[in-house]
């Protein structure tokens, strides 16, 4: 017996080790341990908004109070390189731990993404292609791999230690994911390789049909966040119950079922006059993100989303009462997240990003010569508006007779300091690209003092463009 228990205890002690040995197997590539860190970059804050819609056919809208924007904003755009911003938040022991990141990064499809878009009146349209982000790799796997694994590294150490971390990924890197987030954030913290289901064409007859994406989740602690999620009970087992099947102990709860990790009750985005659709390549639908949300943070928690895409992770928090930080570093993700949010009446949001400068003159905008009159004697009013509006890549679109229908939306600060102070935007009524723009606001502004007043134009083709004005009140 005593020999029986030695060799027992050794055969847990080999059996052990093996276990930690798999723990620790590791994925190696050439270049692994020279990955550029990122540069150190100071990170500023280009633009504040607050939210405040105008939409309209009327030339003239009547005087319109403006409030600008409080100093203390939670919501963030990060516009740039996700690990420069990774890396400042890390080396700010003032900034609160994120309890989810989402990331839905490229897949390594060696395919470039763009967006196509009609401008115009149904008569008269005029096609733009627009470039969202290229997912092409010089050096394969190897440079994919390079991309990932800061970013992770720096995301797992970003995590409040009930936070969760879910990663996007398809058929073509998902297995090489997962083989880097054991190693960062450890086997023994992986939580659910949920598979997301979903219709659509295909009509490959070399394989199966690749109607499913993966989202790994991992939690950074055994202490992370879970809320149940729940399923409406099929039409018969809501009919027969269960107590015919599993017995008297089991009855049918008014949550529904526990909810599995194959989802195949959301659908991709696919009509393309959906009301959702916002034109971008790689956008995921609310419905998604609601469910990741609902189940991993509680109201009032910090979500992040550091491959933005078009923004709905932002548009879910600000409808389920959590802060969030967007990061992505495409002009038309950033456009596109600007657009929804605007329509959507989101909270105030800050847009920072590395420094530089924060206008780059990519057309010609020219203003209206202000118009003041009285209100009484405290108040004006401000005419203000565009006159012009051309952009470089008119030279090579066919010219359309009216320039606005090259303007997707347009900013005001009434108060411009260095800083853009967004206190308005102007949108179309109903269609974000075809129909009436109004270039014109009258805005009550107050009397005994000068002040710069600035308009940002943002073009079908996500280009900014500012120009500034000198008001005497």
């Amino acid at each position: 017996m005593q020999t029986g228990g030695i060799y027992c205890d050794k055969l847990a002690q080999k059996v052990g080790e093996a276990m930690q040995e798999y723990k620790s197997v590791q994925l190696h590539w050439t270049g692994k341990h020279r990955i550029d860190e990122g540069q150190q970059a100071s990170i500023d804050e280009i633009e504040r908004v607050l939210v405040n819609p105008h939409a309209g056919v009327q030339a003239y809208y009547e005087p319109t109070e403006i409030r600008l924007p409080s100093e203390s904003i939670e919501n963030i755009y990060c516009f740039g390189d996700n690990l420069l911003f990774l890396q400042d938040w890390s080396r700010t022991n003032a900034v609160p731990k994120i309890d989810l990141i989402y990331i839905d990064p490229p897949y390594m499809t060696e395919l470039a993404y763009n967006s196509t878009i009609a401008i115009g009146s149904p008569e008269n349209q005029t096609t733009i292609l627009r470039s969202a982000f290229h997912d092409r790799r010089i050096q394969g796997l190897s440079s994919y791999l390079d991309m990932l694994y800061p970013r992770l590294a720096a995301m797992r150490d970003a995590l409040s230690e009930e936070g969760s971390i879910f990663v996007h990924v398809d058929w073509h890197a998902g297995h090489y994911v997962r083989v880097l987030m054991d190693e960062i954030f450890g086997m023994e913290n992986f939580i659910n390789d949920i598979a997301w289901c979903f219709g659509g064409g295909g009509n490959s007859r070399r394989h199966f049909h690749r109607k499913h994406d993966s989202i790994l989740w991992y939690a950074r602690s055994p202490q992370y966040i879970f809320n149940p999620q729940f399923r409406p009970y099929t039409p018969g087992t809501v009919e027969r119950g269960l107590t015919s099947v599993k017995g008297d102990r089991y009855r049918l709860h008014q949550e529904g079922a526990l909810m599995q990790d194959w989802w195949t009750d959301i659908n991709k985005i696919l009509s393309p006059t959906a009301y959702e659709n916002l034109k971008y390549p790689t956008q995921k639908p609310k419905e998604l993100l609601q469910r990741l949300v609902a189940a991993a943070t509680r109201p009032g928690s910090l979500v992040a989303d550091f491959f933005s895409g078009s923004g709905t992770m932002a548009e879910v928090c600000n409808q389920t009462g959590r802060s969030w930080i967007l990061c992505d570093n495409s002009p038309l993700a950033l456009q596109t997240t600007m657009y929804r949010l605007i329509r959507s009446g989101s909270d105030p949001f800050r847009i920072m990003a590395p420094c530089g400068p924060e206008n780059t003159a990519t057309g010609e905008l020219i203003l209206k010569t202000p118009q003041l009159s009285s209100i009484d004697d405290k108040h004006r009013l401000l005419d203000i508006g565009i006159h012009f509006y051309r952009n470089v890549h008119m030279d090579e679109t066919p010219a359309r007779k009216d320039f606005s229908d090259y303007i997707e939306f347009w900013e005001l600060d009434l108060d411009y300091r260095d800083t853009f102070n967004s206190c308005c935007q102007v949108i179309r009524e109903k269609h974000r690209y075809r129909g009436p723009l109004a270039l014109d606001l009258l805005v009550r502004i107050e009397t005994g003092r000068s002040r710069r007043v600035a308009i940002k134009v943002w073009d079908v083709w996500a280009n900014q463009t500012t120009a500034i004005v000198e008001i005497d009140a």
